[in-house]
């Protein structure tokens, strides 16, 4: 069976859409930020260079994006999911990997903070080719660990 996957540049509407699907981790870690989801999602959305929505037979499924200085060394990749990508796992990591890989001509070094409880989201990143830092960072409420892929 053959599932549509489509990805489009983000557009205010889907930040909505996915603040009302997204996963109760991806929802703890915004709080813990301070934010609500809709909050965290707007502010990623502001401050990236690029940011694509990619849908799962017309449902929204992931956002992702990217900051940093334009001329900087260091992109700052995002990537948040709803559960409907648990459906065909693989098939948006393998569209995920493509959209980092255009992301490394932007930047030499991708560098994610990811909370050090979410085993599946570490699995994710070293999937995607990130080395997962051991050491344990808190920032307010949250406890991360440093996630970096270089060219």
């Amino acid at each position: 069976m053959t599932v549509e996957i489509t990805i489009v540049e983000t557009v205010p509407v889907h930040l909505r859409l996915m603040a009302s699907a997204m996963s109760g981790d991806c929802t703890a870690v915004a709080e813990n930020m301070g934010y609500t989801p809709l909050k965290a999602l707007w502010q990623s959305y502001r401050n990236s260079l690029i940011c694509r929505t990619a849908f799962i037979e017309s449902r929204i499924a992931a956002i992702w994006g990217i900051s940093g200085t334009i001329f900087g060394d260091v992109g700052h990749p995002w990537l948040i999911m709803t559960p409907e990508t648990q459906k065909h796992p693989m098939r948006v990591a393998f569209r995920y990997r493509k959209e980092l890989n255009n992301m490394l001509n932007m930047f030499p070094i991708l560098e994610e903070f990811v909370p050090c409880d979410n085993n599946q989201s570490i699995r994710l990143l070293e999937l995607m080719g990130f080395k997962v830092d051991k050491n344990i960072i808190a920032v307010r409420d949250g406890k991360f660990r440093r996630a970096e892929r270089r060219v």
